[in-house]
Protein backbone atom coordinates (compact mmCIF):
# COMPACT_ATOMS: atom_id res chain seq x y z
CA UNK A 1 0.00 0.00 0.00
CA UNK A 2 1.61 3.34 -1.40
CA UNK A 3 1.45 6.20 1.93
CA UNK A 4 0.51 9.42 0.65
CA UNK A 5 2.07 12.73 1.82
CA UNK A 6 0.32 16.11 1.51
CA UNK A 7 3.25 18.68 0.24
CA UNK A 8 1.12 21.37 -0.97
CA UNK A 9 -2.42 22.67 0.17
CA UNK A 10 -4.46 25.95 -1.25
CA UNK A 11 -8.03 27.64 -0.98
CA UNK A 12 -7.82 27.81 -4.51
CA UNK A 13 -8.15 24.39 -6.56
CA UNK A 14 -6.30 25.39 -9.93
CA UNK A 15 -3.03 26.34 -7.78
CA UNK A 16 -3.16 22.73 -6.80
CA UNK A 17 -3.38 21.97 -10.16
CA UNK A 18 -0.52 24.03 -11.58
CA UNK A 19 1.54 22.25 -8.88
CA UNK A 20 0.70 18.69 -9.97
CA UNK A 21 1.29 19.42 -13.28
CA UNK A 22 4.72 20.85 -12.80
CA UNK A 23 5.73 17.97 -10.53
CA UNK A 24 3.97 15.23 -13.10
CA UNK A 25 6.87 16.45 -15.79
CA UNK A 26 9.36 15.50 -13.36
CA UNK A 27 7.61 11.89 -13.28
CA UNK A 28 6.10 12.69 -9.92
CA UNK A 29 2.95 11.18 -9.66
CA UNK A 30 0.72 13.38 -7.68
CA UNK A 31 -3.10 13.26 -6.40
CA UNK A 32 -5.53 16.49 -5.00
CA UNK A 33 -7.98 15.77 -2.14
CA UNK A 34 -10.85 17.71 -1.11
CA UNK A 35 -11.20 19.36 -4.32
CA UNK A 36 -15.07 18.67 -4.42
CA UNK A 37 -15.48 19.55 -0.97
CA UNK A 38 -14.23 22.94 -1.36
CA UNK A 39 -16.31 23.14 -4.68
CA UNK A 40 -19.59 22.54 -2.87
CA UNK A 41 -19.03 24.14 0.46
CA UNK A 42 -16.51 26.94 -0.25
CA UNK A 43 -16.48 28.64 2.84
CA UNK A 44 -15.42 25.58 4.83
CA UNK A 45 -11.94 25.63 2.79
CA UNK A 46 -10.34 27.20 5.74
CA UNK A 47 -11.57 24.41 8.18
CA UNK A 48 -10.71 21.29 6.35
CA UNK A 49 -7.00 22.80 5.74
CA UNK A 50 -7.64 23.70 2.08
CA UNK A 51 -7.19 21.80 -1.13
CA UNK A 52 -4.79 19.07 -0.35
CA UNK A 53 -2.11 17.82 -2.70
CA UNK A 54 -0.42 14.30 -2.14
CA UNK A 55 2.31 12.44 -3.34
CA UNK A 56 4.29 9.14 -2.34
CA UNK A 57 5.98 9.43 0.89
CA UNK A 58 9.28 8.06 -1.32
CA UNK A 59 9.14 11.43 -3.71
CA UNK A 60 8.30 13.97 -0.73
CA UNK A 61 12.24 14.92 -1.17
CA UNK A 62 12.54 15.46 -4.71
CA UNK A 63 9.12 17.48 -4.34
CA UNK A 64 10.07 19.34 -1.98
CA UNK A 65 13.62 20.48 -3.78
CA UNK A 66 11.47 21.38 -6.70
CA UNK A 67 8.40 23.35 -4.89
CA UNK A 68 11.52 25.51 -3.27
CA UNK A 69 12.94 26.11 -6.68
CA UNK A 70 9.54 27.11 -8.05
CA UNK A 71 9.12 29.53 -4.88
CA UNK A 72 12.98 30.97 -5.79
CA UNK A 73 11.43 31.34 -9.44
CA UNK A 74 13.56 28.67 -10.91
CA UNK A 75 13.22 25.77 -13.74
CA UNK A 76 15.76 23.06 -13.69
CA UNK A 77 15.83 20.47 -16.35
CA UNK A 78 18.80 18.17 -17.69
CA UNK A 79 20.95 20.79 -18.63
CA UNK A 80 20.71 23.10 -15.91
CA UNK A 81 18.83 25.53 -13.45
CA UNK A 82 17.14 28.80 -15.23
CA UNK A 83 15.69 31.50 -13.93
CA UNK A 84 11.94 32.09 -14.86
CA UNK A 85 12.18 35.44 -15.69
CA UNK A 86 15.07 34.95 -18.01
CA UNK A 87 12.97 32.52 -20.01
CA UNK A 88 9.85 35.11 -19.76
CA UNK A 89 12.34 37.74 -21.33
CA UNK A 90 14.02 35.36 -23.71
CA UNK A 91 10.25 33.92 -24.94
CA UNK A 92 9.24 37.64 -25.32
CA UNK A 93 12.37 38.64 -27.11
CA UNK A 94 12.01 35.56 -29.74
CA UNK A 95 8.32 36.86 -30.48
CA UNK A 96 9.14 40.09 -31.12
CA UNK A 97 11.32 39.03 -33.57
CA UNK A 98 9.19 36.62 -35.21
CA UNK A 99 6.55 39.33 -35.49
CA UNK A 100 9.52 41.87 -37.13
CA UNK A 101 9.71 39.13 -39.75
CA UNK A 102 6.58 38.41 -40.61
CA UNK A 103 5.86 42.63 -40.65
CA UNK A 104 8.75 42.68 -42.89
CA UNK A 105 7.34 39.69 -45.40
CA UNK A 106 4.36 41.48 -45.32
CA UNK A 107 5.54 44.91 -46.19
CA UNK A 108 7.85 43.46 -49.07
CA UNK A 109 6.73 39.85 -50.92
CA UNK A 110 10.09 39.47 -52.91
CA UNK A 111 11.60 38.33 -49.76
CA UNK A 112 10.14 35.20 -50.02
CA UNK A 113 11.79 34.82 -52.91
CA UNK A 114 15.46 35.55 -52.46
CA UNK A 115 17.47 34.71 -48.62
CA UNK A 116 15.99 36.75 -45.59
CA UNK A 117 18.19 38.19 -43.55
CA UNK A 118 17.16 37.18 -39.80
CA UNK A 119 18.01 37.13 -36.00
CA UNK A 120 19.74 33.77 -35.83
CA UNK A 121 19.72 34.30 -31.61
CA UNK A 122 15.98 33.63 -31.49
CA UNK A 123 15.50 31.83 -35.04
CA UNK A 124 16.23 28.85 -36.35
CA UNK A 125 16.80 27.92 -39.73
CA UNK A 126 13.80 24.75 -39.34
CA UNK A 127 11.58 27.94 -37.29
CA UNK A 128 12.28 30.34 -40.13
CA UNK A 129 10.86 27.67 -42.83
CA UNK A 130 7.64 27.48 -41.09
CA UNK A 131 7.38 31.34 -40.67
CA UNK A 132 7.77 31.13 -45.11
CA UNK A 133 5.52 28.65 -45.72
CA UNK A 134 2.89 30.29 -42.75
CA UNK A 135 3.16 33.71 -44.88
CA UNK A 136 3.22 32.12 -48.35
CA UNK A 137 -0.64 30.79 -47.14
CA UNK A 138 -1.10 34.27 -45.50
CA UNK A 139 -0.43 36.20 -48.69
CA UNK A 140 -3.12 33.30 -50.56
CA UNK A 141 -5.18 34.34 -48.24
CA UNK A 142 -5.33 38.10 -47.89
CA UNK A 143 -5.83 38.27 -51.64
CA UNK A 144 -9.17 36.18 -51.85
CA UNK A 145 -12.23 38.23 -52.39
CA UNK A 146 -16.06 38.22 -52.09
CA UNK A 147 -17.61 37.30 -55.16
CA UNK A 148 -21.46 36.70 -55.20
CA UNK A 149 -22.74 35.61 -58.95
CA UNK A 150 -26.60 36.51 -59.80
CA UNK A 151 -26.73 33.10 -60.27
CA UNK A 152 -25.83 32.43 -56.82
CA UNK A 153 -27.73 34.86 -55.46
CA UNK A 154 -30.99 33.44 -57.21
CA UNK A 155 -30.17 29.82 -56.33
CA UNK A 156 -29.65 31.24 -52.43
CA UNK A 157 -33.15 33.13 -52.37
CA UNK A 158 -35.38 29.91 -53.34
CA UNK A 159 -33.33 27.58 -51.17
CA UNK A 160 -34.31 28.34 -47.24
CA UNK A 161 -31.99 25.80 -46.03
CA UNK A 162 -28.77 26.92 -46.75
CA UNK A 163 -27.22 29.54 -45.60
CA UNK A 164 -25.42 32.56 -47.38
CA UNK A 165 -22.97 33.22 -44.54
CA UNK A 166 -20.60 30.80 -46.30
CA UNK A 167 -20.00 33.13 -48.72
CA UNK A 168 -18.75 35.49 -46.32
CA UNK A 169 -16.31 33.29 -44.93
CA UNK A 170 -13.58 32.83 -47.30
CA UNK A 171 -10.37 33.29 -44.56
CA UNK A 172 -10.36 31.46 -41.23
CA UNK A 173 -10.41 32.59 -37.65
CA UNK A 174 -6.79 32.10 -38.01
CA UNK A 175 -6.05 34.44 -40.79
CA UNK A 176 -7.81 37.71 -38.75
CA UNK A 177 -6.15 36.71 -35.37
CA UNK A 178 -2.28 36.88 -37.10
CA UNK A 179 -3.18 39.95 -39.01
CA UNK A 180 -4.14 41.86 -35.70
CA UNK A 181 -1.18 40.73 -33.50
CA UNK A 182 1.15 41.65 -36.44
CA UNK A 183 -0.47 44.76 -36.97
CA UNK A 184 -1.29 45.30 -32.95
CA UNK A 185 2.83 45.08 -32.26
CA UNK A 186 3.91 47.31 -34.92
CA UNK A 187 1.41 50.30 -34.22
CA UNK A 188 2.54 49.34 -30.37
CA UNK A 189 6.21 49.77 -31.24
CA UNK A 190 5.74 52.70 -33.17
CA UNK A 191 3.66 54.28 -30.20
CA UNK A 192 6.33 53.87 -27.87
CA UNK A 193 8.80 55.65 -29.60
CA UNK A 194 9.81 58.86 -27.86
CA UNK A 195 7.80 61.46 -29.26
CA UNK A 196 7.67 65.47 -29.53
CA UNK A 197 4.72 67.19 -30.00
CA UNK A 198 4.81 69.57 -32.76
CA UNK A 199 3.29 72.54 -31.33
CA UNK A 200 5.38 73.15 -28.15
CA UNK A 201 8.30 70.79 -28.75
CA UNK A 202 7.49 68.39 -25.00
CA UNK A 203 7.94 64.85 -25.19
CA UNK A 204 4.98 64.86 -22.28
CA UNK A 205 3.45 62.72 -25.28
CA UNK A 206 1.53 59.56 -24.99
CA UNK A 207 -0.31 57.66 -28.23
CA UNK A 208 -4.62 56.85 -27.56
CA UNK A 209 -7.79 58.37 -27.94
CA UNK A 210 -7.58 61.97 -29.04
CA UNK A 211 -10.34 64.43 -27.76
CA UNK A 212 -10.50 66.43 -31.10
CA UNK A 213 -13.25 65.19 -32.31
CA UNK A 214 -14.39 66.49 -35.32
CA UNK A 215 -17.16 66.24 -38.01
CA UNK A 216 -16.54 65.43 -41.43
CA UNK A 217 -18.74 65.11 -44.23
CA UNK A 218 -18.03 61.21 -44.55
CA UNK A 219 -19.03 60.86 -40.62
CA UNK A 220 -22.16 63.42 -41.20
CA UNK A 221 -23.28 61.74 -43.89
CA UNK A 222 -23.42 57.92 -42.08
CA UNK A 223 -25.20 59.91 -38.56
CA UNK A 224 -27.83 60.75 -40.85
CA UNK A 225 -28.33 57.60 -42.76
CA UNK A 226 -27.95 56.12 -38.97
CA UNK A 227 -30.47 58.89 -37.46
CA UNK A 228 -28.40 59.30 -34.58
CA UNK A 229 -24.69 61.17 -34.22
CA UNK A 230 -21.83 58.87 -34.35
CA UNK A 231 -19.47 58.90 -31.92
CA UNK A 232 -16.08 59.78 -33.38
CA UNK A 233 -12.75 57.45 -31.84
CA UNK A 234 -9.98 58.66 -33.60
CA UNK A 235 -6.20 57.63 -32.28
CA UNK A 236 -3.78 60.14 -32.06
CA UNK A 237 -1.22 61.73 -30.30
CA UNK A 238 -2.10 63.86 -27.43
CA UNK A 239 0.07 66.25 -25.72
CA UNK A 240 -0.65 66.89 -22.28
CA UNK A 241 1.36 69.97 -21.67
CA UNK A 242 -0.41 72.27 -24.32
CA UNK A 243 -3.32 69.85 -25.19
CA UNK A 244 -2.56 69.39 -28.33
CA UNK A 245 -2.86 66.37 -31.14
CA UNK A 246 -1.60 65.28 -33.85
CA UNK A 247 -0.63 62.36 -35.89
CA UNK A 248 3.34 60.99 -36.26
CA UNK A 249 4.93 61.33 -39.79
CA UNK A 250 5.93 58.36 -40.76
CA UNK A 251 9.54 58.01 -40.78
CA UNK A 252 12.67 55.14 -42.05
CA UNK A 253 12.14 54.08 -38.52
CA UNK A 254 9.05 52.17 -39.21
CA UNK A 255 10.16 49.93 -42.03
CA UNK A 256 13.41 49.21 -39.40
CA UNK A 257 10.50 46.83 -36.76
Amino acid sequence: MIRLTTIYSSNAPVYCYIVKGRLETEGIPCFIFDEHTISVHPFKAVAIGGVKLKVPADKINQSHKILNLIEKNILIDEYGEYLISDIFDNEIKRQNEILKLKHRIRSDKSLLEREIEYNREYIDQIELEEIINQEREFLSLSEKKFRFTWDQFFYELFDFERSVFKYLRLKPTEYYLDKEIVENYIELKEANEICHCPNCNSNNVAFGYAIDYKWNLTYLIISLLMTVPLFLIRKKYHCFDCGFNFKKQRTATAHMV
